[in-house]
């Protein structure tokens, strides 16, 4: 797995793991978080992933990227760090393709460990 974007990971801020909820609760907006999720759109500039639970989409800047494909979309499974901007916008500094074989229930599952015991993780 490689990832693209300009960052360097040992440089990126502590970020917090979010799901569609996240988006909806607008609690993490303006600050760096961690989305994975399904590639299930593409239109100009832009990309819309499905995070785990039940949702909006996030929408992600991809016009930096040559990451995302309309092959992998329904299939495909990205990380994404970057700033929650408003309207469920990421704003990437670094994307990671994970492939097409990712539970996102389990990921739901941990994502709310991760929240409850953040000093695990």
């Amino acid at each position: 797995v490689k990832p693209v974007g300009g960052a360097n990971t040992r440089d990126m801020p502590s970020t917090a793991r979010i799901g569609a909820q996240d988006l909806l609760s607008g609690r993490f907006q303006g600050q760096t978080v961690r989305a994975i999720g399904r590639l299930v759109h593409i239109d100009s500039g832009h990309v819309h992933l499905q995070l785990a639970g039940e949702g909006p989409n996030a929408i992600v800047d991809s016009s930096s990227s040559g990451l995302f494909t309309h092959d992998g979309v329904n299939k495909d499974f990205f990380e994404v760090i970057g700033s929650l901007q408003a309207e469920n916008v990421i704003s990437p500094m670094q994307c990671v393709h994970l492939g097409d074989k990712f539970d996102l229930d389990l990921y739901a599952e941990m994502m709310a460990l991760s929240h409850q015991f953040g000093e695990v993780f």
